[in-house]
């Protein structure tokens, strides 16, 4: 096809059957006017920073993601903040379970020496402070004994405890900041009593003072234990940490995406740091829990605390690399509850009411056990380092056996670039690193930039616990890729990603080996928890680039038709499903002619086709705003190719809409209020209803959404590509004139019957549904039909992909040729 206007011969546009319809039978490929824009009714990272601490488908609910990801284009930062407290809605009703203490478990310490010293530092904080209190409320300024609880002079006093070796200066010195200390526990302690003791209320900023100091408090007292430990205990403790809070309260986090503030970030400290040292906004970078706080003490201020707790630990796992689960605390009035979030649900302890002193112990021990406690078991990855020499991170990979542990082979990796961020509170949480297996000689800098070689993908994919039966590893369905199209590759012209290793994740705990997973770092097993997950980790190349880098539209054209080529491979010769189409997913890479090709990622949903596992009609799989009407719905119809096929099609007219060719983007004001942005906001019967519109019939389409792409490209071939692309798929995949009348079509619709083609294949409307007629009306649902002739109509979008990938790459070549013959123009004679 060498004009973008000529009618492809195998063009699903053609005569017979034809459907009564109002639409206009000519050539879509016509160019056309372009029309007003027609409105709605409803209007990568730095990973080379320093690390965070020296001291060592279910409900579709959770989509917003980064305020910067393309999927979000079309809302405004109103719209998506409204669209995160949605989520934190429903997170709060269907993902969050209460009253599970066993997840204060999680954070007791391992290692038996620190559990004895955990017990003693609780124990002598919980006896102080109610001494203190006892005292305080009697009245009087002493205890009985005439001696300040925090007294240095006092026997059992921390203040008594020997210096540790590790603790510099004098003797002189350390006696000044023993007496220092002990004034310092008076006034934490002092501080805290405002907020146990209060009758009353009236604004939750004066909460946040004294709920520091009690934080504060206790982290005096585990610093004078831990300081104090000669020989191998004070070895044993070198990886524990202080937990204190942010001294700056009620504000926006330097690394938030949005301009929301926490009330405060609980940070970690090295164990010899002063209490009072400067923290003030601590980024969520460092943070190691997010503190909320609401007046309230009743469920309602709960649930308000939750819901704030909710949308800000989601900024965890963006900002940090190596976070796997996230920590994070509320407090409703004095009642303090722990929070943890693991892949999928989240879950809240019981109250502790620190009004009395069972409540207040409570909350001591959760703050001790997290001074202790490993760094794994605050959700931090310990197969990932940063290298402070170096300037760059550290992380371990399976080898060639896919796994990690005792005897195994592990490969060491470096990066400085995260591709690919975790930027959702539930899910997969994939991050994308771009490393070299070659260990830095020098600092990494700008004058010394790592050179990666790979990509190593990391994920906590729906597994088996058995990974010898995990049906839907992606290292399994990338090797079947691989080797059933090696010898193919070449004559497909096709590029699929190699595996250099890949495989289940393990770490040392404690001494042992244990695999990464659910069961590991949610304390569950698989009574409790059938949504496994398992922590993989894959090294691929060659490295691609992000869709977004496209220079025209040519490459744009080019790199979407190439990876649904690759797709039909997958499918046609693996038996590979891939069912999720999406921008991060279709990568560019770029040869050495600089012709930009299209190469499709990610098979963590993937399923073999030939493993005959139907159980994938109810999963809801995608990616908004790319996902398919049928997996938005909630019929049981067969996920088929086609699922796949309407999801590149919703991408592309997503970019289209706002700008294929990088620097060149849509900036019209409305661009919020543009039809296509309701496939990505309100609820998913929105999102269904919004692409059932849109996708109905010529017309529909041709108004809310192609006549708002972008004008983009050259006056001559490329002016109508993208748009007669688009308009050829959707016709294929919904009004195809190949196929029954009752294939075409978005919704459930009277069957078409020959003998009364006046009436059938009318649409049901509301009205038809609440009579009794309708009951008797043989009625047809179009994705049902098409799907039971999926394997037909994926053949011809291959054809109409192959011919607008021929064009593509026709035009990136002759673009190339010009540019390369200009430059010898202008060289001097």
């Amino acid at each position: 096809m060498t004009n973008s206007n000529k009618k492809r011969k195998n063009s699903s546009r053609t005569s017979e059957p034809t459907e009564p319809t109002t639409q206009p039978q000519s050539n879509f490929v016509t160019p056309r006017k372009r029309q007003k824009p027609f409105t709605s009714q409803d209007a990568i990272s730095n990973s080379g920073r320093p690390p965070l601490s020296t001291a060592s488908r279910t409900p579709r609910v959770s989509r917003s993601g980064t305020s910067g990801a393309y999927s979000n284009r079309f809302s405004t930062t109103q719209q998506l903040s409204t669209e995160r407290h949605d989520e934190a809605n429903i997170h709060y009703e269907q993902r969050l379970d209460k009253e599970q203490d066993f997840i204060l478990k999680l954070a007791q310490p391992l290692d038996t020496e620190r559990q004895i010293i955990a017990e003693e530092i609780i124990e002598k904080a919980a006896l102080f402070m109610e001494s203190y209190l006892n005292k305080a409320s009697s009245g009087l300024g002493k205890p009985a004994d005439g001696m300040d609880v925090a007294d240095e002079r006092r026997p059992d006093s921390p203040m008594q405890q020997p210096s540790t070796p590790t603790d510099p200066g004098t003797s002189t010195q350390r006696a000044e900041r023993t007496i220092d200390n002990s004034l310092l526990l008076n006034e934490k302690l002092k501080a805290a009593k405002e907020w146990i003791s209060w009758q009353s209320i009236g604004n939750e900023k004066v909460m946040y003072g004294p709920i520091g100091a009690f934080i504060e408090y206790v982290a005096l007292m585990v610093q004078e234990r831990l300081t104090s430990l000669t020989g191998p205990s004070s070895s044993n403790v070198l990886g524990c940490r202080l937990v204190l809070p942010s001294m700056k309260s009620d504000y926006k986090p330097p690394d938030a995406d949005d301009s929301m503030r926490i009330d405060m970030g609980l940070t970690r400290a090295k164990i010899n740091d002063p209490i009072d040292a400067y923290r003030g906004q601590v980024s969520y970078y460092e943070v190691l829990a997010v503190l909320e706080a609401k007046r309230k003490g009743d469920d309602n201020g709960f649930r308000d605390a939750f819901l704030q707790l909710d949308i800000y630990t989601r900024q965890l796992y963006q900002q940090q690399h190596n976070l796997r689960v996230a920590w994070g605390v509320t407090v409703s009035g004095k009642h303090v509850r722990v929070c943890h979030f693991g892949p999928d649900r989240a879950k809240s302890s019981s109250l502790m009411d620190v009004s009395i002193p069972e409540g207040r112990r409570a909350f001591v021990e959760v703050l001790v056990n997290w001074s202790l406690c490993e760094e794994s078991q605050l959700g931090r990855d310990p197969t990932m380092k940063y290298l402070d020499d170096l300037k760059c991170w550290k992380i371990a990979c399976p080898g060639e056996a896919g796994c990690m542990g005792e005897g195994a082979v592990v490969k060491d990796y470096y990066f400085t670039t995260v591709s690919c961020q975790a930027d959702r509170l539930f899910g997969r949480h994939t991050r994308c690193f771009l490393a070299t297996d070659a260990r830095p000689t020098a600092v990494i800098s700008a004058d010394n930039p790592l050179k990666p070689t790979v990509v190593i993908k990391d994920s906590w994919a729906l597994s088996k616990r058995q990974a010898s039966e995990d049906t839907r590893d992606e290292v399994k369905s990338l090797n079947k890729v691989r080797d059933g199209l090696l010898e193919k590759a070449a004559k497909l012209d096709i590029i699929i990603p190699e595996i250099v290793a890949g495989g289940r994740v393990s770490f040392l705990r404690n001494g042992d080996w244990v695999e990464d997973n659910t069961d590991t770092v949610c304390g569950l097993g698989e009574a409790d928890d059938p949504s496994f997950r398992a922590h993989r980790r894959i090294v691929m190349r060659p490295i691609g680039e992000p869709l977004r880098s496209t220079k025209s539209v040519a490459e744009f054209v080019t790199v979407v038709c190439d990876a649904m080529r690759c797709h039909s491979a997958f499918v046609e010769l693996c038996n590979i499903l891939q069912r999720d189409i999406s921008d991060n997913n279709t990568l560019v890479f770029r040869g050495d002619d600089g012709i930009a090709r299209g190469m499709l990622i990610d098979l963590d949903c993937a399923i073999d086709l030939g493993q005959g596992e139907q159980d994938i009609r109810k999963e809801m799989t995608g990616t908004d705003p790319y996902t398919s009407i049928n997996n938005l719905s909630t019929t049981d119809v067969e996920r088929t190719s086609l699922d796949d096929w309407e999801s590149m099609l919703c991408l592309i007219c997503w970019f289209a809409t706002y700008g294929t060719i990088s620097g060149n983007r849509n900036e019209d004001p409305n661009l919020a209020k543009f039809p296509i942005a309701l496939w990505r906001q309100g609820s998913t019967a929105d999102m269904l209803t919004a692409k059932q519109s849109a996708f109905y019939d010529y017309e529909s389409f041709r108004d809310l959404v192609v006549n708002n792409f972008k004008p983009e490209g050259d006056k001559g071939d490329e002016s109508n590509l993208l748009e007669n692309l688009a308009f050829e798929l959707h016709d294929c995949l919904f009004q195809n004139r190949h196929l029954s009348p009752d294939c075409r079509g978005t919704r459930l619709k009277i069957k078409y019957d020959e003998r009364n083609p006046t009436d059938s294949g009318a649409l049901l409307g509301w009205r038809a549904r609440k009579t009794q007629r309708s009951e008797s009306l043989p009625m047809v649902n179009p994705f049902k039909e098409r799907a039971k002739i999926w394997k037909d109509i994926s053949k011809q979008l291959l054809g109409i992909a192959n011919d607008y990938f021929a064009e593509a790459m026709d035009l990136q070549k002759k673009a190339i040729e010009a540019k390369s013959n200009a430059a010898i123009d202008n060289i001097p004679q």
